[in-house]
């Protein structure tokens, strides 16, 4: 594995990634960073035949959120995430997910099985299908993952005041 060349392949797609998940350039730069080093720490847990972007774009999921946690710094409101989740029905639901504090902030609290179909299905627009193949589980698990999401969402937003 020669990072260098990687990092000429590939970081400008894991700096657009990651600046689609966090919407601020600045943060974008940190998370590419971030995957570039845990990828070199990590090499060993890289499987031959796997493809190099995928993998990376695994670790820039994962940095994001890493450093989103640790930020904390956006608090959640309940007008927010109800408006956030009465766009749900809308068939264009992407659309809500320009509020990327407020998205990152839902999906930092899910676990990492649930951000990654998450992130599959709303930032990267991939069908229940595509997921399901992509992780290699089946379809109605993505679809109950999701909808486990959403109830906490809902749920959450409830709690809020």
């Amino acid at each position: 594995m020669d990072l260098d060349d990687w990092y000429r392949r590939f970081g400008e797609a894991v700096h657009r990634r990651a600046r689609r998940l966090s919407g601020d350039d600045t943060l974008a730069w940190d998370v590419t960073q971030e995957v570039f080093l845990r990828a070199h720490l990590y090499s060993h847990s890289f499987r031959e035949g796997e493809k190099p972007l995928s993998w990376l774009f695994t670790i820039t999921d994962r940095c994001f959120f890493d450093m989103w946690r640790a930020r904390k710094k956006e608090t959640l409101r309940k007008e927010e995430v109800e408006a956030f989740l009465a766009d749900e029905e809308v068939p264009a639901m992407e659309s809500a997910f320009s509020r990327h504090q407020l998205v990152a902030n839902l999906v930092g609290r899910a676990t990492k099985d649930v951000q990654q179909i998450v992130i599959l299905r709303y930032f990267d627009e991939m069908s229940h299908e595509e997921i399901a193949l992509a992780l290699d589980v089946n379809e109605r698990t993505v679809r109950r993952k999701l909808d486990r999401f959403l109830a906490g969402a809902r749920k959450l937003a409830r709690r809020l005041q």
